[in-house]
């Protein structure tokens, strides 16, 4: 059974794992290795349990069958939702588990008043693009440049919610 909640401060210590093995995992090849050497469990339990207390973002957890499989980060500003990161474990990926955290948190944008949803992705993250495209994001044409240990190429995909 799928269960997406917002997470709460005891849930950091495993967010942070969660997040730290599924980044490095996703981003291998696509990022320098000691760029994603630096994305250790305790640093991002660090960055969780501080967001979580001071309320910056709106992170969720994922369970599948009470087992932590990935997290998800929203903002919303105004009537504009950013979806700033769904990350789900390699051995979750593949069964319509990051639809449903998609869809949960399209709805939690909705409800918050958002008619419109945007995210970033890597220019060459092709499995995550497929994944928004075939969900009704497309590309918006604006791109960003983030440093992650070499300088990378962003996209932004927007979808109506309205």
């Amino acid at each position: 059974m799928t269960e997406i909640r917002w997470a709460r401060l005891e849930d950091a210590q495993t967010i942070g794992t969660v997040h730290a093995e599924a980044y490095r995992d996703t981003y291998r090849g696509l990022m320098p290795d000691d760029y994603l050497e630096l994305v250790t469990p305790a640093a991002r339990e660090h960055y969780f349990r501080s967001a979580i207390l001071q309320g910056t973002e709106q992170i969720a957890i994922i369970l599948q069958d009470q087992t932590a499989a990935g997290c998800m980060t929203l903002q919303a500003a105004q009537d504009v939702g950013e979806i700033s990161a769904i990350y789900l474990l390699r051995r979750f990926r593949g069964a319509g588990l990051g639809k449903q955290a998609l869809d949960w948190g399209i709805e939690q944008l909705r409800s918050q008043g958002c008619s419109k949803a945007v995210l970033w992705v890597l220019g060459d993250n092709q499995p995550a693009i497929r994944f928004y495209e075939k969900q009704g994001f497309a590309s918006d044409g604006t791109e960003r440049v983030i440093h992650r240990g070499a300088d990378l190429i962003q996209v932004r995909y927007q979808r109506l919610l309205v």
